[in-house]
């Protein structure tokens, strides 16, 4: 036979205060991270997350210790200070929750909050209603929740002797719910979380902050592996969460201690722009829970790195900023500490920007030296490789030269940004400066007259072994896009006069060599 009881939630009233505002700025995904954080702090060892709009409910339902009768009744009572010890009675995990205030997030989104519990090796389980369309005003405003009437009923039965769980179920979705979930995906946020479906989006900011592993294939998971007896796994929809992270290169990794704070960091790349934005920049952990969105602690203030947004990563703080977190814990208190841990990870991200800029604008010119084309430097194609090299050997790259075997090395230089080392063939063809102009090959030689005057005659001119002699100096080749175009259109007219003997013949040539040479451009 079922017996019914009453409680009340019990909470200071400057916690109201700030509940009262937080919990209506907040989104929905903040909320349920408190509720599954509950579910860790109580050694669940699985989570799960349904949602079903049809049936306008939401059900998180975890195998923790569950709560009796009376843990529910404390459960209810926010005191606004920690709750016994940090430390998880069964796994020793630490605790994520310091206030309390779990529960009480949860409320804007609902008409009613059901919660349901019982604990291993007891007969008794609990189902408990709170009326939360009552908590706060339609204008926001809170009430004098020691008022609100909890109802409920305890069940005994032995076939649930062998259970521990709790499961709170949100019922009639509130109105700010609904519209998290009614958003449409932003056709005009291409690479934002905002272009997601509404769902999707849900799932990856819970990705974002909740305390999971990280794929198997992430080469961040054994680096940041958190230290922890037994972890927690989170299912979503029925499918399996885990952390978000970037596919790419880990480039640094360190333990440090920064004015008494303990914490383990690690920045990885893809060599490319990391997609979502979101993903951007060091996501910063306390107790395996993420602390607000992702930063780069400022350094986009000063020089603007072109490659800030290819770098991704984690810092997990061991020890030492425990109590310098914000009641919504989204963000941490401007403490001394703070400050310098974040001015420290503000010089770490600076050196791997300029790092990860300085590699791939030398990787990339000499390729596009190599190549050929557009906003080409006008010189020797030697003298761009080891100038890019150079810039390379700075960073700590290693170079081997090797004779050319065949015909299978594609390009004369390979960058191995992994390996950190730059392998030169030597003797291949595309390392040569030639140039092919009605059907001949051409060598070119770059020179740099000191005592000639360079005029338009003389910028470009052929030699008595019939190679073209190119001063860099020439202000028309030492424009940085237009430069190599310059060059070429005047090796045209130089070649013309050779090639043609009438006027006539000089137009059609130059017209002729225009086209064939810039058709592609």
């Amino acid at each position: 036979m079922a017996e019914s009881f009453t409680s009340q939630i019990t909470v200071d009233k400057t916690i109201v205060s700030l509940l009262s505002k937080f919990t209506y700025e907040r989104s929905f995904p903040y909320a349920l991270r408190e509720v599954v954080s509950n579910a860790y702090d109580a050694d669940a060892t699985e989570t799960r997350i349904e949602i079903d709009l049809n049936k306008d409910r939401v059900v998180i339902h975890d195998n923790g210790t569950g709560m009796t009768r009376e843990e529910f009744d404390f459960y209810l009572r926010i005191a606004g200070q920690r709750r016994g010890k940090r430390e998880t009675p069964k796994f020793g995990r630490k605790r994520i929750g310091q206030f309390g205030v779990g529960f009480l997030a949860i409320l804007p989104f609902c008409e009613s909050l059901q919660i349901a519990s019982t604990t291993e090796n007891s007969e008794e389980s609990f189902t408990a209603d709170i009326p939360a369309w009552k908590f706060f005003r339609q204008d926001g405003k809170s009430i004098d929740v020691g008022e609100i009437e909890v109802t409920g009923e305890i069940t005994r039965s032995p076939r649930v002797k062998q259970q521990h769980f709790t499961q709170i179920s949100l019922l009639k979705l509130s109105d700010i719910a609904k519209r998290y979930f009614k958003q449409k995906a932003a056709t005009d946020q291409k690479d934002r979380i905002a272009s997601l479906p509404a769902l999707q989006r849900l799932k990856w900011e819970l990705q974002e902050d909740l305390p999971l592993a990280f794929p198997e294939s992430s080469k961040l998971r054994n680096i940041l592996t958190y230290s922890e007896p037994i972890g927690m796994d989170v299912y979503f929809q029925n499918a399996k969460l885990y952390r978000n992270a970037v596919d790419g290169e880990v480039i640094d990794t360190g333990d440090l201690t920064v004015e008494g704070v303990k914490l383990r960091y690690a920045i990885i790349t893809p060599w490319k722009a990391v997609k979502p934005f979101e993903l951007r920049g060091l996501k910063t952990r306390l107790n395996n829970v993420g602390i607000g969105p992702r930063q780069v602690f400022g350094i986009e203030l000063g020089r603007k790195y072109s490659r800030l947004h290819w770098l991704s990563g984690e810092v997990q703080i061991l020890s030492g900023l425990d109590g310098a977190i914000t009641l919504s814990r989204d963000a941490f208190i401007a403490t001394p500490e703070f400050e310098a841990v974040s001015e420290k990870l503000g010089s770490i991200l600076r050196k791997w920007a300029d790092y990860v800029e300085t590699v791939d604008v030398a990787a990339r010119d000499m390729t596009k030296q190599l190549r050929g084309g557009k906003q080409v430097t006008v010189g020797s194609k030697k003298d761009a490789v080891d100038r890019n090299i150079k810039a390379l050997v700075d960073r700590g790259f290693a170079v081997r030269r090797v004779e050319r075997e065949g015909r299978g090395e594609a390009q004369p230089v390979h960058v191995d940004r992994t390996k950190k080392e730059v392998t030169v063939y030597e003797q291949h063809p595309d390392m040569e400066d030639t140039i092919s102009i009605a059907g001949k090959k051409r060598r070119i030689l770059y020179v740099r007259s000191t005592a000639t005057k360079i005029t338009y005659e003389n910028a470009c001119r052929v030699n008595d072994k019939g190679e073209l002699e190119i001063e860099t100096q020439y202000p028309l080749f030492r424009s940085k896009r237009y430069g190599d175009l310059f060059k070429r259109v005047y090796i045209i007219a130089v070649l013309a006069e050779g090639e043609s003997s009438s006027p006539e013949e000089m137009y059609k040539f130059i017209l002729s060599q225009i086209d064939k040479e810039f058709r592609d451009f």
